[in-house]
């Protein structure tokens, strides 16, 4: 079959003026290259031209895998680890709610739980507490009675937070 075609085009050349030889020649050339940018170079090029703004676009989500990585096993070390005496972690408990909640949060604790009553705590606050309860002073809600207040550009929380030890001892 090959040696058909090659025979074929050979005598279509052979049939052909040099001039005309020479011009086929240099398109089947051209064809040639193009097919192999098409097929082969461009798809890589393409390829190489648009990861650097794909690793920019993923960036930020490894670096959220990592935190939360750090954080399971920060949080699995925890575990294993002694806990804290009540004191410690609720020093600790304190010392976050002063830091980021401010004057817009007051903690009450009782034997067995802990109160936090809110007015106008924003969002991130509140979000970055709650975790650190639950790492440092090993505290998990048990009520919550939230109303949003403020505006939908600036929103803020009002309201109670009940919580409970997460092993079982007590607050």
């Amino acid at each position: 079959m090959m040696s058909e075609l090659r025979s074929g085009w050979s005598r279509f050349l052979q049939a052909r003026t040099p001039r005309e030889r020479l011009a086929l020649r240099l398109m089947a050339g051209l064809l040639a290259l193009w097919l192999l940018w098409s097929l082969t170079l461009a798809p890589a090029w393409r390829t190489l031209n648009s990861a650097p703004a794909k690793h920019a676009a993923l960036q930020p989500q490894l670096d959220a895998m990592r935190a939360r990585a750090a954080e399971a096993q920060a949080l699995r070390q925890g575990e294993n680890a002694q806990v804290p005496a009540r004191a410690q972690r609720l020093r600790a408990l304190e010392q976050s709610t002063e830091r980021l909640l401010g004057s817009s949060a007051r903690l009450q604790a009782t034997a067995e739980q802990v109160t936090l009553t809110l007015r106008d705590a924003t969002p991130r606050a509140l979000a970055q507490w709650l975790q650190e309860a639950r790492i440092n002073a090993r505290l998990l809600p048990t009520q919550v009675q939230l109303e949003r207040a403020g505006t939908p550009a600036q929103p803020r929380w009002q309201g109670t937070l009940v919580l409970g030890d997460a092993g079982g001892e007590g607050a």
